[in-house]
């Protein structure tokens, strides 16, 4: 049996790039820099990029927009489960191999 997929493409781009992104300024492997982040960034960083995806944000001013999304998330977080926020990590994993 297989799992959907929650994250729509353009989340999932952006969300990969974000870690790509850490991984090069940390210079640690993309999979070791998506480990290091906790639940609750995991979360934020879904939320922003969803609700940036979602405004139709384009893609030049994603990040900034998912980013400052992220950063004002904590009213929201309690909606994203602890089953939501594994299967994000595990769809960005898939993603960063």
């Amino acid at each position: 049996m297989t799992t959907a997929t929650i994250l729509s493409p353009a989340t999932l781009v952006g969300l990969r790039d974000r870690v790509l992104a850490d991984a090069g300024e940390a210079d640690v492997p993309a999979v070791e820099a998506l480990a290091t982040l906790a639940d609750t960034e995991i979360s934020a960083l879904y939320y922003g990029y969803a609700k940036a995806v979602a405004d139709d944000v384009p893609r030049r001013a994603l990040h900034d927009r998912a980013m400052t999304y992220a950063h004002g998330a904590a009213d929201d977080l309690g909606a994203i489960t602890a089953q939501v926020c594994a299967q994000v990590r595990a769809e960005l994993a898939a993603a960063l191999r």
